[in-house]
């Protein structure tokens, strides 16, 4: 009898080790999850989770409900954008709790919202699109973004080679044409050299045109207000003339004040950045630059031209001119 007992307790023991120490919350979770409620069985592990009574699987489940719930809700709506941060935390919870098979049914989750997403068409969700699309390769899934990616710049490009063209008689659509390229590397998240091409283009044809992108004959032609991560710049800057050199580049430059105050234009703010990220102070300035404190450029006026000579090693490639003021730092890119 004493020795029945001794082999019970024994495998009671043992059976806790192999467990852990299970919650009722936790239990009840795992009946939600095995019935194919993962909403109800999230807001059961996340009980569990307050009490820090964990089993040793808890985390396997917790991460598998989290894809569920993820997926269950992208069917409802993919736009959503709760599910962007579903897909960070589920991103985390693998890091710390690897599992082959919530690995592979993440990654599969992804591409399934992604590829929702992009159906949709518009800016904004295929831009969120491509988000999941690149979480979904990272996270182990087939790829898929090239293909995707490469039909839909080469759709967009040609729309915006129109705007380009029309530009020569209509100034108004080479900002149009310059905001479509920022609005298509942000919704694809990147440059690719078919964009670039043509970027060079619009950023030699748009080089003395100051980029409002906010004015009233732009976002009629858009047909949307801008987007704030592309409107950015309160000052302006128009490129007069541009003389890149082997040695040395040579910039004739005026600005525009769009910004809600008075603004210095001093030639020793400008920065000319290559695209190495490095950067070169002017060696030489002349013209219309602010000569004391008083030579101020009030809101809504115009600069008078400047120019500026950097010297730099050979071979280097230009990519922006910064300035920098009181109101902030503001670029043109250059072709």
């Amino acid at each position: 009898m004493n020795m029945t007992k001794v082999t019970l307790c024994a495998g009671l023991s043992l059976a806790f080790l192999l467990t852990g120490c299970r919650s009722r919350q936790e239990a009840s979770g795992d009946k939600y999850r095995k019935a194919g409620d993962p909403l109800h069985a999230l807001m059961q592990y996340e009980e569990a989770l307050k009490r820090g009574k964990l089993s040793k699987e808890f985390w396997q489940n917790y991460t598998t409900v989290n894809i569920a719930a993820m997926d269950m809700r992208a069917k409802e709506d993919p736009t959503a954008e709760f599910l962007d941060i579903l897909k960070d935390t589920v991103a985390s919870l693998l890091t710390q709790h690897p599992d082959p098979t919530n690995q592979a049914n993440f990654a599969a989750a992804l591409q399934r919202i992604a590829t929702a997403r992009i159906k949709l068409g518009t800016p904004e969700s295929m831009e969120g699109g491509f988000r999941f699309l690149q979480a979904a390769e990272k996270a182990g899934a087939p790829g898929g973004s090239a293909a995707a990616k490469q039909q839909i710049v080469a759709t967009q490009l040609k729309a915006i080679e129109s705007d380009f063209k029309e530009a020569a008689t209509n100034p108004t659509a080479g900002i149009v044409a310059d905001y479509k390229l920022n609005k298509l590397a942000l919704m694809i998240g990147g440059e690719t050299p078919e964009m670039s091409a043509l970027w060079s283009k619009v950023r030699k044809l748009n080089l003395n045109t100051y980029l409002m992108y906010d004015n009233d004959d732009v976002a009629q032609e858009l047909g949307e207000r801008p987007d704030a991560r592309i409107n950015k710049y309160g000052i302006l800057l128009g490129i007069v003339k541009y003389e890149p050199g082997s040695a040395a580049t040579k910039i004739q430059v005026k600005a525009w004040n769009g910004s809600s105050g008075p603004i210095k234009y001093v030639g020793d703010n400008f920065t000319l950045v290559d695209s190495e990220g490095k950067e070169y102070k002017p060696s030489a300035k002349i013209g219309g630059f602010a000569k004391t404190d008083k030579d101020m450029i009030g809101k809504t006026e115009e600069s008078k031209t400047g120019g500026l000579t950097f010297n730099h090693p050979a071979g280097t490639k230009p990519a922006y001119l910064e300035f920098k003021s009181t109101s902030g730092v503001t670029r043109k890119y250059l072709p």
